[in-house]
C-alpha cells in the first residue's frame, strides 16, 4: 500500500498509480466497514473542507458534507454567488485565502459560461481553474466534477463492481456506453472510467453510436488508456453497437453524452429505441451482470424504469452510496 499521499490533489485519476489508487479501495472498505459497525474514525477531528457548487448537486454535497462530519471535521457550502467571484476576484486571490482557513478545498466547476457568467467557454477551461487553484493553494484540493473528468464518480463505480464481483473484478467485462438523452452532457464519466480501467488493467468495452467527433472520448483520455491497459494486463476496445458490446457483458454502465451539442441534437433521435437500456439488452448479458448508473438517469431515455428500479440487476444506489466511502478514503489520506 502507498499510504503517503498526505497533501495531495485528487483532480485527475491520472495523476495517480495502480498502488495508490489501490490503496484508496482498502481504506475506503475500511472506513465503510466502520461506519457499519457504528466505530468512531474521527481521523479529521478538528479539520474544516471547503465545499465550492459551481453547479447543482445532489449526491456528491450529501456525500461530502456527511464523509467529512463522519470523519470528525466540518463542511462549509459555498456558491459563486457567496464568494468575491462573483465581483470577479482572480481564483488565485481565492485560493491564497482559501489555505489560510480551511484544512481541504472540494470544487464541483462544470459549464463556466452558465454557472460562473463568463462570456465565452472552452473545453478544459474548468479543468484549467481547479488546476489554477491548486497551484496557488497550500491544502489539498479535490475534484467533485470538472468538463474532463468525474474522478470521485469513478472511484465509487469500482469500489461497487470490487463488492460485487470480488478481486476478480479485473476480468468482468465492463460496458461503459453511451445511452440516449436530448441533452448534450459531458464525456468526463466515461473518459474517466477509461483511464481507471486502463491503470487498475481491466477489461473494458467503450460502446457509443458512430458519429465521427461527436461521441468519441477525448484522445488525451484513449490513448493514455490504452496504453495503460497493455502495461497492465486489461483491454480497451470501441463497440458501435450497443447490442454486440452487451453480449457476455457482467456491467452494463450507460449514460448520455456529446462533444458536439449540435451535432447531437440533430442527429441522436435515431439511437433513441436501441440505447435505452432495458431487460431486453441484458438478455445479450451474462447472468449476474448489472446494471450501473452515477445517477441522475434519464428515466425513459437512457434506461427504462423497470430496469433501473430491479433490485436484481440495479446496483445504482450501492455505487450512489460508495461516494461517501471512496471520499471519506481521499479525505482521509491526504488531508491528515
Amino acid at each position: 500500500m502507498k499510504t503517503n499521499l498526505k497533501g495531495r490533489d485528487f483532480i485527475s485519476i491520472m495523476d495517480f498509480d495502480k498502488e495508490e489508487l489501490e490503496t484508496i479501495f482498502e481504506i475506503a472498505f475500511d472506513l465503510k466497514r466502520r461506519h457499519a459497525m457504528r466505530e468512531p474514525h474521527e481521523i479529521l477531528k478538528g479539520r474544516n473542507l471547503g465545499m465550492l457548487f459551481a453547479s447543482p448537486s445532489t449526491r456528491t454535497r450529501m456525500s461530502f458534507e456527511s464523509g467529512i462530519a463522519q470523519l470528525g471535521g466540518k463542511g462549509q457550502f459555498y456558491s459563486p454567488e457567496q464568494l468575491q467571484l462573483k465581483n470577479k476576484e482572480s481564483w488565485r486571490d481565492t485560493a491564497e485565502m482559501i489555505s489560510r482557513f480551511l484544512d481541504g478545498f472540494m470544487i464541483r466547476l462544470y459549464n463556466l459560461k452558465t454557472q460562473m457568467g463568463t462570456d465565452t467557454y472552452d473545453y478544459g477551461d474548468a479543468r484549467n481553474v481547479i488546476r489554477a487553484i491548486a497551484e496557488y493553494a497550500t491544502i489539498p484540493v479535490y475534484n467533485a466534477l470538472d468538463d474532463k473528468e468525474h474522478p470521485c464518480q469513478i472511484m465509487a463505480d469500482i469500489m461497487t463492481m470490487r463488492e460485487k464481483f470480488g478481486e476478480n473484478y479485473k476480468k468482468k467485462k465492463v460496458v461503459m456506453g453511451w445511452a440516449y438523452d436530448e441533452r448534450a452532457k459531458s464525456a468526463g464519466v466515461p473518459q474517466t472510467m477509461a483511464v481507471a480501467a486502463g491503470i487498475l488493467g481491466m477489461d473494458l468495452v467503450l460502446a457509443y453510436p458512430d458519429v465521427p467527433g461527436c461521441y468519441d472520448i477525448d484522445p488525451e483520455y484513449y490513448n493514455y488508456a490504452v496504453e495503460q491497459a497493455k502495461i497492465n494486463g486489461g483491454s480497451i476496445t470501441v463497440e458501435h453497437d450497443i447490442w454486440k458490446a452487451c453480449k457476455d457483458a457482467d456491467v452494463i454502465y450507460c449514460k448520455s453524452w456529446a462533444r458536439e451539442p449540435d451535432k447531437h441534437a440533430e442527429l441522436s433521435g435515431q439511437f433513441k429505441k436501441d440505447w435505452c437500456i432495458s431487460h431486453k439488452h441484458f438478455e445479450k448479458a451474462n447472468n449476474n451482470a448489472a446494471y450501473m448508473h452515477c445517477l441522475p438517469a434519464k428515466r425513459g431515455q437512457e434506461v427504462t424504469n423497470e430496469l433501473i428500479d430491479d433490485p436484481k440487476i440495479s446496483i445504482v444506489n450501492d455505487e450512489a452510496e460508495n461516494r461517501l466511502h471512496v471520499q471519506k478514503a481521499i479525505m482521509a489520506l491526504t488531508m491528515r
